[in-house]
């Protein structure tokens, strides 16, 4: 199978990035992200590639022979290259000359000159029935043209992607006669894979579609861990679907109920057993609660072993109520004529969608947060606001939860998809309240301000650091540790300097811890980003869409963050692209890094990969950590 050759040239004349092919094929070693085009190639043939680019950039696309190498007179590729205003780059395609001609399968298929491209092609005619496919397409997918000749496309992709993002699909191939996004297909063998498409809709001299044409490439090498990506994956003990698949199903079927105005409910069951018996019993009740689910209801088991019953056409509270009065009749039920019933203690906590502003991530952490309370314990709670954000707390609740152990540390990595390795980790001291669960920083530290709790908690922080900071030493690859600091931490910063003389105490440059502000708290608290500064810490900004010109030199930050919602939005909202290209051109123009939070979805890691941002945090790519689980974590990989 032929790889792909391709690269992205920045307007800097450096690449962005290339294929290991590409980089192998103009002589390079090593990666070519970030380096001059002058350093590669040499005189002749930087011409003709500046050339070609500067043809792109005025007409969009440019096609021509090119010669990497005078001195290998016998190689000759033809560049097919894009300028992309919205990503201001430009994208090179290179193939061999044989590959080439297979370009002009659209416009001559019948000479059958597409046989060389690496990519799948499907050729469509105007009813959407496949009536050629080339070399590739088998390949990648396992299809001979036999198996699929007369029939549409979704013979290849996977029958789970929900109907909408069909829809959504079609009335763009109408209105705008292309469409490029990530889908799922199953391969002939069953397994499925991500693939990345790209669709076009042709047209007669009148205007009217007369077919259409499919490309897509497999693109599961891209993630690293293929088995993460599965989007059909069952827990070993007892064949029910795991997190991620039940996370992937709930969200479209969420996606389904907002646009149907039908409602959905989660409830969450805890077992409370011993731990020798705990894979037994599991097991056992497992089986008993599946008899139990309707068709149409989904039970699933997420990471800590509880069971999840997503309940479908679910109106109300009362619905939920009376499903969980029945399973508990079950829990109390015999597991077998001479057993004890199967469970003695257990928690139920249930969830209801809220026309469709929740994910299934969000319903899953409130599930989860209504398992904490008393209530929850041997009978059945409905999560309500009055869990978590928004609880008032006094100063004796507050300092017996920093003195008590309430405060644990929790990690939010970061990966970079070049190796798939751990570079990064957002670090917050989180308080595990015994009533209203996990709260994050920003829901107690205003309080802890207030009660002048806030040095208590900073020594805190610095205390349950010093393990790792002791250990840094021995994870080269890991980069940063990046600190979120609410704007009352930002009025006495003292903890900063506490940190970073034990960093260095362990031989730990200051560099290697970052400060994570937003664009409105540099500019609330310039003179304290002065002493970061000073101390060495570098800054990882949230530039809010905020140009960075307005800024001193002296308030410049080290690295940009593109938060959660900007990662969310993008996906179906055009200002939302353009902010993105924005900040990407902030960072390329000042030199900087971009790391992406909040990445969720196979879709969004496959749009920032080809936005070039290859660091990224978020469910779909490594979640929360412990300490403990961080040092483990960097142990294996190193």
């Amino acid at each position: 199978m032929h790889l792909p050759m391709y690269a992205c040239i920045l307007p800097d004349l450096s690449y962005q990035f290339a294929t290991q092919e590409y980089t192998g094929m103009v002589g390079w070693q090593g990666e070519l992200n970030g380096v001059p085009l002058a350093r590669v190639h040499g005189e002749e043939s930087l011409f003709e590639l500046q050339h070609g680019m500067m043809l792109a950039r005025s007409q969009g696309t440019a096609t021509l022979s090119w010669q990497p190498f005078v001195e290998d007179a016998g190689l000759w590729l033809q560049l097919e290259i894009c300028w992309n205003s919205v990503a201001e780059l430009f994208i090179v395609n290179a193939m061999r000359t044989g590959q080439a001609a297979g370009r002009m399968f659209a416009q001559h298929p019948e000479q059958g000159l597409f046989d060389y491209t690496p990519q799948a092609v499907m050729l469509l005619d105007e009813d959407n029935r496949i009536y050629r496919v080339n070399a590739s397409f088998s390949e990648i997918s396992g299809y001979a043209f036999e198996d699929v000749v007369g029939q549409g496309p979704g013979i290849v992709t996977n029958r789970n992607i929900a109907a909408e993002m069909f829809d959504h699909l079609w009335q763009q191939l109408m209105l705008k006669g292309y469409w490029e996004g990530e889908l799922w297909n199953r391969h002939k063998d069953g397994h499925s894979y991500p693939a990345w498409y790209s669709l076009m809709a042709q047209r007669d001299e009148s205007g009217e579609i007369d077919g259409f044409v499919a490309q897509f490439s497999d693109i599961s090498s891209a993630y690293g861990d293929q088995s993460r990506f599965s989007h059909v994956s069952y827990d070993s003990l007892t064949g029910l679907p795991d997190e991620y698949m039940l996370l992937e199903r709930l969200n479209q079927q969420l996606l389904r109920d907002s646009l149907g105005h039908r409602g959905r409910g989660i409830i969450l069951l805890q077992l409370q057993v011993v731990e020798e018996d705990r894979e037994s019993l599991t097991a056992a009740i497992a089986a008993k609660l599946s008899a139990q689910v309707r068709e149409g209801d989904l039970l699933a088991i997420d990471q800590e072993r509880n069971f999840v019953f997503v309940l479908d056409d679910c109106s109300d509270e009362m619905v939920l109520e009376q499903f969980a009065e029945r399973m508990s009749g079950v829990l109390l039920e015999r597991v077998d004529e001479t057993e004890q019933p199967a469970l003695a203690d257990y928690a139920m906590g249930g969830v209801l969608a809220e026309g469709g502003s929740l994910s299934a991530e969000l319903m899953l952490d409130r599930a989860r947060l209504v398992l904490r309370t008393p209530d929850s314990h041997n009978g059945f709670r409905m999560y309500d606001a009055t869990l978590g954000s928004g609880t008032v707390f006094s100063r004796e609740t507050l300092s017996q939860g920093v003195a008590d152990g309430w405060l644990q540390l929790r990690f939010n990595p970061f990966y970079s998809l070049q190796g798939h390795h751990l570079v990064a980790a957002d670090v917050a001291l989180t308080m595990n309240h015994p009533t209203q669960g996990i709260l994050t920083p920003e829901q107690f530290i205003p309080q802890l301000s207030r009660y002048g709790l806030l040095h208590d908690y900073h020594e805190q922080l610095e205390q349950q650091l010093l393990p790792l900071i002791s250990l840094w030493h021995r994870f080269e690859p890991f980069n940063h540790l990046c600190l979120r600091l609410q704007d009352e931490e930002l009025f006495s910063a003292d903890v900063i300097a506490q940190i970073i003389r034990q960093m260095v105490k362990a031989e730990i440059p200051p560099q290697r811890l970052m400060i994570s502000l937003n664009y409105e708290q540099l500019q609330l608290f310039p003179e304290e980003v002065d002493e970061f500064k000073a101390l060495g810490v570098l800054i990882l900004l949230d530039p809010q869409q905020h140009p960075l010109d307005r800024l001193p030199a002296r308030l410049l930050p080290d690295m940009l963050l593109m938060n959660a919602a900007l990662v969310e939005q993008q996906m179906r909202d055009d200002d939302a692209i353009r902010a993105v290209s924005k900040l990407l051109t902030i960072a390329q123009e000042n030199d900087l890094g971009v790391m992406a939070e909040g990445v969720r979805t196979t879709g969004q890691m496959a749009r920032l990969t080809q936005q070039g941002c290859l660091r990224m945090s978020g469910k779909y790519v490594g979640s929360d950590l412990s300490i403990k689980q961080l040092i483990e974590r960097l142990e294996l990989e190193n």
